[in-house]
């Protein structure tokens, strides 16, 4: 009877041992897919398009909202939504916009808790100069967040808490390669720095395209 008693209490203390290991284990996975969730919501276009181009821009660069107004819908249109393109947004906040970083965290946590990357990606660059200049940029975002029907809870927090920090930090060293915003990787094989028009735009994806 104390043998099987030992037993017992030595399985009790396994499983002690063990339950906070399970429970971190746990949270390490689901911050995993999280990132995972938020990562892929930020590109758009199908997987399986023969192009793929990475966009590293900063969301307070006019240049880069000049881009994204007259620009990208566009490209959108003709190659994005037809297959041909995948586009992959990359965050590169620079130090001296100091609501970049914050706009950076509001739209890639509205990738993760609702797959409406896009959404604030439009809204942001829309609306650039009213929260740019604000004191209390969190706010306007927040703002912006609710009129696009997020979970407000969960975006929340995860702004809050700096959730994507880490994906955010991975965009930053991937762009450190680049002189300035937007910057553009086609197919990881040529760099085209700032804005050009869409006819320039037609003229580099329809020879990458001819490549394929």
């Amino acid at each position: 009877m104390a043998h099987v008693t030992r037993l017992l209490m030595a399985g009790l203390l396994t499983a002690a041992i063990l339950a906070p290991s399970r429970s971190a284990a746990q949270e390490t996975t689901q911050q995993s897919r999280f990132i995972d969730k938020a990562s892929t919501a930020r590109m758009k276009g199908s997987a399986d398009a023969p192009v793929m181009v990475y966009e590293i821009a900063d969301f307070q660069c006019p240049f880069c909202a000049r881009f994204a107004i007259d620009v990208f819908p566009q490209i959108d249109s003709a190659y994005v939504k037809t297959g041909k393109v995948q586009w992959v947004f990359v965050n590169l906040p620079v130090p001296s916009h100091l609501n970049a970083w914050i706009a950076s965290e509001a739209a890639m946590c509205a990738g993760a808790v609702a797959d409406r990357f896009w959404v604030m990606h439009d809204r942001l660059f829309v609306a650039g100069k009213e929260w740019t200049a604000s004191t209390d940029a969190g706010s306007v975002m927040s703002r912006y967040a609710k009129d696009a029907g997020l979970p407000m809870d969960a975006w929340n927090a995860c702004v809050a808490s700096d959730r994507l920090a880490p994906l955010i930090l991975q965009d930053v060293i991937f762009g450190s390669r680049v002189t300035g915003t937007p910057t553009f990787i086609v197919n990881n094989e040529q760099t085209i720095v700032g804005v050009k028009t869409f006819e320039e735009w037609r003229q580099i994806l329809d020879t990458a395209l001819k490549k394929k």
